[in-house]
């Protein structure tokens, strides 16, 4: 499938989970699926350990989320006996944003496993082409997002070092350490010293020059299938509210 293709029905799905009614969000776990299972039967497990690794970085988000919902959303009590705390209601809409956090976070892992970094910004700028009709430069944003990339997978080999040098050194001096420093103040001194290496790299960096791949039109007949999908969701949205 065309790269641009892909972003297209990302896109799509990512318009109907964000509604987040339960019949759409039930579609969009099962073509998640489908995909995952199309994927391991290609011979293909790593796209699914990514996006578990991918979801298990995100698991206080998650609870995060989930904590808000439930003690600042009007409801019903699930404690009946208390004045104040979690509700029914709060609970729903918490698992209901979560469920839409994941199913995306899981298509996003398919479009960018499934998709080459020059491939995908190729695609990404030939998507932005009509910011030019507004004197916008999408060669420029997609050049952009390309040094960000960079910078992500940098920041997190820093980081992971970072985090190494911080266990030798609580392990070779675990007394004075957890005495003089606690985590919190470890946390601090770890991301500022992180940031300061970020600021020093990049105002030592050389500049480069990036030459985006030429993207191709996509033929027209894939764009049967973003098409198709956008008649599937509305089609499962309209049924259940004639049903509802």
């Amino acid at each position: 499938m065309h790269a641009v293709i892909k972003i297209v029905c990302f896109l799509v799905f990512g318009t109907a989970m964000v509604m987040g009614t339960k019949p759409l969000l039930l579609a969009g776990f099962i073509l998640v699926a489908l995909l995952y299972l199309f994927e391991l039967v290609r011979g293909m497990p790593t796209q699914l350990r990514n996006a578990l690794k991918m979801l298990k970085r995100l698991r206080w988000l998650f609870l995060s989320i989930l904590v808000v919902y439930l003690f600042f959303t009007p409801g019903i009590l699930l404690l009946p006996d208390v004045l104040w705390g979690p509700t029914q209601e709060g609970l729903t809409q918490g698992l209901l944003r979560i469920a839409v956090l994941v199913l995306i976070v899981a298509a996003v892992n398919i479009l960018i496993g499934s998709t080459g970094q020059a491939e995908f910004l190729s695609a990404v700028s030939w998507c932005l082409q009509p910011l030019s009709w507004l004197g916008l430069s999408h060669e420029r944003l997609a050049v952009r997002i390309s040094l960000t990339l960079a910078a992500v997978g940098v920041l997190r080999t820093a980081c992971q070092h970072e985090t190494r040098d911080e266990i030798s050194d609580v392990v070779a001096k675990p007394a004075e350490s957890s005495a003089s420093e606690p985590k919190l103040m470890a946390i601090a001194k770890t991301a500022h010293q992180l940031f300061a290496k970020v600021i020093d790299d990049a105002e030592q960096a050389s500049l480069q020059s990036i030459t985006l791949p030429e993207q191709s039109r996509p033929p027209l007949v894939q764009w049967a299938i973003p098409v198709l999908l956008v008649i599937l969701l509305l089609a499962v949205k309209i049924i259940t509210m004639d049903v509802g």
